[in-house]
């Protein structure tokens, strides 16, 4: 029971809850409804008729491999979490994991399909099949032949929908595939990244219009002129200082005190 606990087995926990649904499901549940439609001379009837999946394993006993994935599907999640390498041998604990993800995937993604391709073809194969009609209503077919070949060629719709058991199914397997899913792009991180996305990959308005992009200086270059020192550096030293301002002979005497020089009177 610890490893159920463990951080590290919460997605092949999803998985195996999701196999065990599944496989309950598909045994003990209705998995389709036979839904028909009979037109008589006079009256015209509808019928619905709840199928389990030994019933319809009569007709289409490719049904039984979604319960060959479930069951599969529940014992690799149990491998995965209970045993430190799932399958035995040398190969590296990383790389067997992997396998049994993947087997995880693999298997829901098939379970489903067959499920569907069952389901779809079942209503025009139990109506080419007198025998089905005979066991669904305890009728001896060789004394009733001919009124069962009559009432089978009165039908006018003949179509197989998923029952509670069907629906039950495909949560499970849902459940299957999300959680193998997960786990597979958590140990995957360049995966990941090539589904996230990723900064600057939206589309820029301004791409293609005249002056786009824009004409920058190139890294490193200093985008301003170079300035002309206004008085010769002194050797050694780092920073010049402007000359100091050098006063006006001509000039009239800001101060009405001061005279100007003798030479100028």
């Amino acid at each position: 029971m610890d490893a159920l606990k463990e951080r590290k087995n919460r997605y092949f926990l999803v998985s195996a809850i999701g196999a065990l649904i599944a496989l309950i499901s598909f045994l003990l549940f209705p998995f389709v409804t036979w839904n028909i439609r009979i037109n008589a001379s006079v009256i015209s009837l509808a019928f619905a008729f709840p199928l389990n999946a030994t019933f319809i394993s009569q007709q289409a006993a490719a049904i039984w491999l979604c319960a060959i994935l479930a069951l599969g599907a529940l014992i690799v999640s149990c491998l995965l979490i209970y045993r430190s390498h799932p399958f035995g041998g040398q190969t590296p604990v990383e790389t067997q994991t992997q396998w049994g993800l993947y087997a995880l995937a693999g298997a829901g993604v098939l379970a489903l399909i067959i499920q569907f391709i069952v389901v779809s073809n079942l209503g025009s194969s139990i109506k080419s099949n007198p025998s089905i009609f005979n066991a669904l209503n305890n009728i001896d077919s060789s004394s009733s032949s001919s009124s069962v070949n009559s009432l089978l060629t009165s039908i006018t719709d003949s179509s197989a929908s998923y029952n509670i058991g069907a629906w039950l199914f495909l949560l499970g397997m849902l459940a299957v595939i999300v959680g193998a899913g997960i786990e597979i792009l958590q140990r995957n991180p360049r995966l990941l990244q090539s589904l996230s996305p990723q900064p600057g990959s939206a589309p820029n308005p301004y791409q293609g219009q005249p002056g786009y992009p824009p004409a920058y200086p190139p890294q490193g270059a200093n985008p301003y002129p170079p300035q002309t020192p206004s008085a010769p550096q002194q050797p050694g030293s780092e920073y010049s200082y402007p000359p100091a301002p050098q006063p006006d002979p001509y000039a009239s005497p800001q101060n009405p005190g001061q005279q100007p020089p003798a030479d100028y009177r």
